[in-house]
């Protein structure tokens, strides 16, 4: 259905309609000013123009960026990349690893024990995805420029909890912590100030939970205000691993740029933080 709206309507169209079904309030692209309004107008107008946006949204291109701006170091293990399910050798995967299309959201295998894997599963459900356009679920236009790979990447060890920076104009302002997401168990994600004190806002689709930041979150911060400097607006994903800050994910369209904050008035006020008068006077597109 999502699909089929994108083809018949418009990006925009179709923004406007997901945006008052899920945040409850109508979107306003003229003159955007809560975050998520204005994260809709950069992923309509502006991202898909950006050649380097579109390769730090790609999971794979993104460690050429991380590798030019001299961060190699926080890059995970590439173990395999492939253009095709069938180019995997499974013999020649490891215990364990990690699997992911390169080109959305949601498409990763966790493996923590290859015999416990359907082979013939696993590769169906890689090519299912690398056929689908991640582009038109959300509207997210700049996925739709991004070459399709599967990567096999090195299984983190431990508990993996994700730091996720929001870098406006090359400053971080807030940033979640998330733990227990796809497991079905004990999910929760925290939304802290960049200073690390617990924000005053929360994310309607989530418990929160009392936890412990990481020591290396001053680090974190450094880091991220370093990969985002060239952008209006970015979240940098990142993990502490055994004390080693790790590279998760470049994320330009957040939640979809669909972010369900507890109130309207957190949402405006994290948006007053965000300036994108550059961009909206630039020649990214019609605005509306």
């Amino acid at each position: 259905m999502q699909i089929l709206a994108y083809h018949v309507t418009s990006p925009a169209f179709v923004s406007k309609i997901y945006f008052r079904h899920v945040l409850g309030y109508k979107l306003n692209l003229k003159n955007p000013k809560t975050l998520n309004e204005k994260l809709q107008w950069l992923k309509l107008y502006y991202w898909a123009n950006q050649p380097k946006a579109v390769q730090c949204a790609d999971k794979y291109a993104v460690r050429t960026y991380i590798e030019s701006v001299g961060k190699k170091e926080i890059l995970n293990d590439i173990l395999f990349v492939w253009n095709d399910a069938d180019e995997m050798d499974w013999n020649a995967l490891p215990e364990k690893f990690v699997l992911k299309c390169n080109h959305g959201c949601g498409y990763n295998i966790i493996c923590k024990d290859k015999a416990a894997l359907d082979e013939k599963e696993t590769k169906k459900l890689l090519a299912k995805w690398l056929r689908e356009d991640f582009s038109k679920f959300n509207a997210e236009p700049h996925y739709a420029k991004i070459d399709r790979k599967i990567i096999c990447e090195k299984f983190l060890e431990g508990e993996v909890i994700n730091y996720n920076i929001y870098v406006f104009n090359g400053k971080a302002v807030f940033f979640s912590v998330a733990g227990g997401l796809g497991d079905g168990q004990g999910e929760y994600l925290n939304y802290y100030n960049a200073d690390g004190t617990l924000a005053d806002f929360k994310n309607r689709s989530y418990e929160t939970k009392e936890i412990s930041l990481s020591p290396l979150l001053p680090d974190m911060i450094e880091t991220a205000q370093y990969l985002a400097k060239e952008f209006p607006m970015v979240r940098v994903d990142l993990f502490d691993i055994d004390g080693k800050i790790v590279l998760s994910e470049m994320t330009f369209t957040p939640g979809g740029a669909l972010i369900p904050f507890s109130s309207v008035a957190a949402d405006r006020a994290l948006g007053d933080k965000l300036d994108i008068t550059k961009e909206m006077n630039g020649c990214y597109g019609k605005k509306g």
